[in-house]
């Protein structure tokens, strides 16, 4: 998620080419300029005006073409939009212009797996996993077991998600991941085992809740299944998990 500054009316109402210091107008370098535009893009698609997050998104990349931040973020907005040509084009450039950013593998990477090139897409899950700078390791291999799972081969999905844990132990997303594949492919018990696992680290989820439930009707103890609904709809009345659990 790419995280912006909240900008003040008086950003909002800035030219971003120049400011004033000591009674002198100075030019701002490009590289402040697409700075400027980066963030005011991201705010205008968090905020739902995707026409003026392109127009600010292209600025930046024009004013500083090295931005690979800012080449992610308009793939991401192509995306939105239904362009998958220039999509594919943004995040490419972000590849060429960062080519040992591990985040940037990893955005490409979901790109990928989203258009169904699953093989490139586990090539560059794998390549953001092992940059050692990466502080997020567990993150790209479990998409990567995701983008597996759709492939599908289950084979290699699970592989990615026990290697997530090897890095991170406790990382909630892959042991859903591994939990909700132990039911998929009817081995409840084993899936009890690795949710019971995230909920020692974790507060409960809806979807946690929801999967304890199906876990537990699979196995039998009712006692359990029924405690699992109840914590479900007392604590998250409004979830789709609640949702589908209520309509059965």
């Amino acid at each position: 998620m790419v995280r912006a500054l909240l900008l003040t009316v008086a950003a909002l109402l800035c030219t971003a080419c120049v400011t004033e210091s000591g009674g002198r107008v100075l030019k701002e370098s490009p590289e402040d300029a697409a700075a400027y535009n980066f963030r005011l893009g991201v705010e205008y698609m968090r905020s739902g005006k995707l026409r003026q997050a392109r127009d600010r998104l292209e600025s930046s990349v024009k004013q500083n073409p090295d931005f690979a931040q800012a080449h992610v973020t308009l793939g991401l907005l192509y995306k939105r939009i239904d362009e998958p040509k220039l999509a594919e084009k943004a995040f490419r450039d972000a590849i060429r212009v960062a080519p040992g950013e591990a985040a940037v593998q990893n955005s490409y990477a979901i790109f990928l797996c989203g258009k169904r090139r699953f093989d490139q897409a586990e090539k560059y899950f794998v390549r953001a996993a092992r940059n050692p700078l990466y502080s997020t390791p567990a993150a790209a291999l479990t998409n990567a077991g995701v983008c597996m799972r759709n492939k599908p081969d289950t084979e290699a999905a699970e592989r990615y998600f026990r290697q997530a844990l090897d890095v991170n132990a406790t990382f909630g997303d892959a042991l859903i991941q591994l939990a909700d594949l132990k039911m998929t492919t009817g081995n409840p018990l084993s899936a009890r085992a690795f949710l019971e696992r995230l909920m020692q680290g974790a507060d409960p989820a809806a979807e946690t809740l929801l999967m304890g439930w199906r876990i537990e009707t699979a196995l039998g103890d009712q006692r359990a299944a029924d405690d699992y609904a109840d914590r479900l709809v007392e604590l998250f009345p409004e979830s789709r998990e609640a949702e589908q659990f209520k309509g059965g």
